[in-house]
């Protein structure tokens, strides 16, 4: 058998194993974050519950599910492909937001070295734009 081969399958098998492998990064939250830009006249006649349904829509097209705590906290579920499970505090008032890690499935959580697989941080930061770009439509409408 000619060398090239077998080692061209042998380095295509390597690739695939090592395209499924991610190493985990420590996890990032989203602690007391602006909504961003205030010049909206409106934006001081909004109440918090008007921002509670805002974060609500803002998450839904991605797949998020949030059920109220208490006045002010949300907790938001992702499943993603029936696979990964992610769950998050969604802390807010009429100024600011935060995120934080609750717990999750299957996503190398590591809580002694607050690693995670990357993904995690990827899906918490299009949910910090789409809570911003959500809260900016209410304050100009």
């Amino acid at each position: 058998m000619n060398k090239m081969q077998f080692t061209l399958p042998l380095a295509a098998l390597a690739m695939l194993v090592l395209a499924g492998c991610r190493t985990a990064v420590p996890i990032e939250n989203v602690n007391t974050e602006s909504y961003g830009s205030v010049i909206y006249a409106e934006a001081n006649k909004l109440t918090l519950k008007d921002y509670e349904k805002a974060i609500v829509r803002a998450g839904a097209p991605r797949g998020w599910d949030m059920r109220p705590i208490s006045a002010g906290q949300l907790e938001a579920t992702n499943v993603v492909r029936d696979k990964h499970t992610v769950v998050v505090d969604v802390a807010f008032d009429t100024k600011t937001f935060s995120i934080d890690y609750k717990n999750s499935k299957n996503m190398d959580w590591n809580s002694r070295t607050k690693t995670i697989h990357p993904s995690y941080n990827a899906w918490v930061e299009l949910l910090e734009a789409d809570i911003k770009a959500e809260i900016q439509r209410l304050r100009a409408s």
